[in-house]
Parts: C-alpha cells; sequence; structure tokens
C-alpha cells in the first residue's frame, strides 16, 4: 500500500511540473522580462554591497548612490559621444549596404558567384522584404518596452530582494524551504559573479574591436566597438554577429582591408576564448563551451531574441540549483546513507 502511495504522489509531482513547464512556456515573454529584471537586480547590488560593506551605509543607500552614478555615466557618455555614435550609425546604414552591393558586384565576375546571387535574388522577394521590415520595427518597439520594463523591475528587486523571496518560498512546502533558499541565494551568488565577469570582458572586447578598427583607419571605430563590447554579453553567437558589420564596414575600402579586419576580428576573439574569458572567470562560475552553446540554442527555440540574450546567465543559475539541489542534497546525501 505504501509502495502505492508513493507512486501516486511520483506522478501527480510529475503531471504538475509537466503543467509547471506548460504553463512557463506560454507566459515565456513575462517570465524572460522578469528574468531580466533579476540580472539588471544582480548587477546592482553586486556594484552596491561592496560600497555598503566599506562605506557602513545601508543596502538601499548603496543601492541608490549606484544607480545614480550609473545614470550619470550613461548621461555623460552619451553627451560626450552620443552625437559622434549617432553620426556613425547614420554611416553605417550607408556602408553596409554600399559594402552588400560591392560584395555582390565582385561574386558577379565568376558564373557560381552569379548564379549564388541570382538565388538569393529570387527567394527575396518585395513583399518579404516589406513583411521583414514590418517585423523588424514591430520587434525594435516591443524591445525597447521590454528595456524599460526590465530597467524598473531591476530597481524594484535590487531594493527589496528579500520579498520577493519570501513570496516564492511560501509556495514552497515548509519542510523544504531552508534546501530550496540556500539554493536560491547559491545560485544568486553564481550569477552575481558570472555577470560580473561577463561586464568586465565586454568592456575589454570592446576596447579591443575599436582599437583595432581605429588602426585599420576605418571610419565608425568607435560605434564598431560599442556594438562588439554590447553584443559580446552573448557567447557564441554575439562574437558572429559583430564581426559582420565591421567586416562589411572594411570592405568598403577593399578586399584587402576586409581580410585585415577579419584577421583582427579573429584574433580578438581567440584572445577572449583563450585569455580574456579565463581571467575574469577564474573566480566565477564557468560554463563549458558545450553547455553554453546548447544553451544559446535551445533559448533561441523556446524563447526567440531574448531567449538567445538571457540563455547564458539563466543556465548558470539553472546549473547551480541542480548541483545544490539534486548532486548535492540528492546523489551525494544518498551515495553518503548507502556507504
Amino acid at each position: 500500500m505504501p509502495d502505492n502511495k508513493n507512486g501516486i504522489r511520483y506522478i501527480v509531482i510529475a503531471l504538475c511540473l509537466t503543467a509547471l513547464a506548460v504553463i512557463i512556456w506560454k507566459i515565456s515573454a513575462v517570465v524572460t522580462v522578469a528574468f531580466g529584471g533579476i540580472v539588471g537586480a544582480a548587477v546592482l547590488r553586486g556594484l552596491a554591497m561592496p560600497l555598503a560593506r566599506r562605506s557602513k551605509l545601508s543596502e538601499n543607500w548603496s543601492i541608490t548612490i549606484v544607480l545614480v552614478a550609473l545614470i550619470l555615466v550613461f548621461s555623460l557618455t552619451g553627451y560626450l559621444f552620443g552625437q559622434q555614435i549617432a553620426d556613425q550609425t547614420t554611416q553605417l546604414e550607408h556602408l553596409v549596404p554600399q559594402a552588400v552591393h560591392d560584395i555582390t558586384t565582385s561574386l558577379q565576375k565568376s558564373k557560381p558567384g552569379s548564379a549564388f546571387v541570382e538565388r538569393i535574388k529570387q527567394s527575396a522577394g518585395d513583399s518579404s522584404m516589406l513583411s521583414h521590415l514590418g517585423l523588424a520595427a514591430g520587434a525594435l518597439v516591443g524591445g525597447i518596452a521590454d528595456a524599460l520594463l526590465i530597467f524598473f523591475l531591476s530597481i524594484y528587486f535590487a531594493y527589496n530582494p528579500r520579498e520577493y523571496l519570501d513570496g516564492f518560498l511560501r509556495l514552497v512546502p515548509p519542510r523544504y524551504r531552508r534546501r530550496v533558499e540556500s539554493a536560491l541565494l547559491d545560485s544568486g551568488e553564481a550569477l552575481l559573479k558570472w555577470l560580473l565577469a561577463q561586464l568586465s570582458a565586454m568592456v575589454v572586447i570592446g576596447l579591443l574591436v575599436g582599437i583595432g578598427m581605429a588602426f585599420l583607419g576605418l571610419p565608425l571605430a568607435l560605434l564598431l566597438g560599442v556594438v562588439a563590447g554590447l553584443l559580446e554579453f552573448i557567447p557564441v553567437v554575439g562574437a558572429f554577429l559583430f564581426t559582420i558589420p565591421g567586416v562589411l564596414v572594411a570592405f568598403t575600402q577593399g578586399p584587402e582591408t576586409a581580410l585585415y579586419a577579419l584577421l583582427i576580428y579573429v584574433g580578438v576573439q581567440q584572445l577572449e576564448s583563450n585569455i580574456v574569458i579565463p581571467l575574469f572567470q577564474r573566480w566565477a562560475v564557468r560554463l563549458p563551451p558545450a553547455i553554453t552553446l546548447l544553451s544559446v540554442v535551445v533559448g533561441g527555440i523556446l524563447l526567440g531574441a531574448p531567449g538567445v540574450v538571457f540563455a547564458t546567465p539563466l543556465a548558470v543559475v539553472v546549473m547551480a540549483l541542480v548541483k545544490h539541489l539534486y548532486v548535492e542534497d540528492m546523489l551525494e546525501h544518498h551515495h553518503r546513507k548507502t556507504t
């Protein structure tokens, strides 16, 4: 009889977990924005807690100082470089089509290249182009709205994380609350360390790309460095994405310049994977490359572009939870009991 009760219990738990997974998938957009708010809150608290420890200020005052400081830094950066970046963005809008035209002209000089160009032209009709432009415009508006929502959620989560944590723990059976709380705190610590390491790597990669493009004499070196730094947040995919505009801009200066630009990007990516990332993440959680790639693919399939952006930090949290709740609490505990 007890075995039957346990079997029924496991079936009910499995059904509840399946239902929860379906619900999360149905409201994936909301879950993604909420997780973005958690990531933002982790950054704010990660910067504020050292200030609170050293200055003896309260956590809320430290978060306020960090928030004001970040707003001032971004405002000053926008004041000093905003017009330059805006001008370079306008130039990029003209240079990329010019580069595509130059590449198309070069391809059409050979028979295989000409066939390739014709096939692309046939697959991209005017109606599909208009629909893609409409989708892109809608995605841009939605992205701005999501970014604003994430910004405010980050502030709310940062100022009073305990309230939201306690509210979540009330959904957990009392005998498991302490274990789940410990796992969530550990995963938050792992996320914070990964974020700080990743943000440091973003600054370094942005500087390296900007300096490299300036060395080649490209007109948009500052913008290309900013784009590289921002896209560095997305492992694997980001490096590929920030290489494309740089090579296209370089192609407008000639195929030889484009080759040099490609070599610089490859060199920066090698420095990233072999020196920069290991250096900054030696004290943080470092995901194996295969797990990183799979998390990006799965995030893209399930959640679209936002899933790609937040796939890796979500994988960091999941791995920390699995390690704490399953590997240590279940497998290791069971092993100790049997031995």
